[in-house]
């Protein structure tokens, strides 16, 4: 779990190092706006994904207690 969740942050900041550094120089305002929307899609969908597997672990390792 522990390197899902190293995986999907480094996703996420080579995402916004990608839009700071290629994205927005081209100056095109509907695509620098339209990144960033996607990248905040992203980032929800990482926390949803990392607290989710953080729920799972919990209730699985209580679950392997009560045998």
């Amino acid at each position: 779990m522990f390197l899902i969740a190293i995986y999907e942050l480094l996703t996420w900041a080579n995402t916004y190092v990608h839009l700071k550094y290629v994205v927005e120089p081209t100056g095109n305002d509907l695509l620098i706006e339209q990144s960033y929307m996607y990248v905040d899609a992203l980032s929800f969908g990482m926390w949803i994904n990392l607290v989710l597997a953080i729920f799972l672990f919990i209730c699985l390792w209580q679950k392997g207690g009560k045998q």
